[in-house]
């Protein structure tokens, strides 16, 4: 799969576009783990603006991250597209 494709990159460029050299400044991740080391589920929230835009859990930490930055990034588009047709 192409780096443009994976769900965080798309997410930090469009937030790259959106907030520029301050985008550290305005995202926030919160990753945990819980359960036993055999069955250990990891959760990822990412913030924008102190507001929750993703949230997933899954088996490894990259891939509740990878699905909390689709949510982030769908809802990004989603809201842009509502600002547009203002």
């Amino acid at each position: 799969m192409p780096d443009n494709d994976q769900p965080r990159t798309r997410l930090n460029n469009a937030l790259q576009l959106r907030y520029g050299a301050t985008v550290q400044d305005d995202v926030r991740w919160e990753v945990y783990s819980q359960g036993p080391l055999n069955a250990t589920t990891w959760y990822a929230t990412i913030c924008i603006d102190e507001e929750n835009y993703g949230h997933a859990s899954a088996r490894t930490r990259g891939a509740a991250q990878d699905a909390a930055a689709q949510q982030a990034y769908e809802t990004l588009t989603r809201e842009r597209f509502a600002r547009n047709d203002l």
